[in-house]
């Protein structure tokens, strides 16, 4: 499973240099919170998607991220990202049903042997 950070910087990793300089400026656009250009001007890819965390949280990252690369006609790689982040937020949905039916079970187990040892 991969976590948001390694997602990103999968998909950050495909741009070209000119590309990723294209992203860094859609990143500093008023419509997004607001990250310094002094912070993202020699920012590297690790950087960048750190201070994309930092700033907006992993889950609304992965938005940003999806809609910038939208915006330069990178629509291979958002929809890739998007899929990817999909699948693994389904992932984490499942995992977190399956812990609290284990849960009931185990409960359920629990009740019966004590009504058995009491009884």
């Amino acid at each position: 499973m991969a976590s948001v950070k390694e997602m990103l910087m999968g998909s950050m990793k495909e741009l070209v240099e000119a590309e990723l300089k294209a992203f860094k400026w859609h990143l500093m656009n008023p419509s997004y919170k607001h990250i310094p250009r002094s912070e993202l001007e020699k920012a590297d890819i690790f950087d960048t998607v750190d201070k994309m965390i930092a700033c907006f949280g992993p889950e609304e990252a992965v938005k940003v991220t999806v809609d910038i690369l939208r915006k330069m006609n990178q629509n291979e790689l958002a929809k890739q990202l998007e899929n990817k982040h999909k699948q693994e937020t389904d992932w984490m949905m499942v995992r977190s049903d399956l812990c609290g039916a284990l849960a009931v079970v185990r409960l359920l187990v629990q009740t019966k042997i004590s009504l058995d040892y009491y009884n």
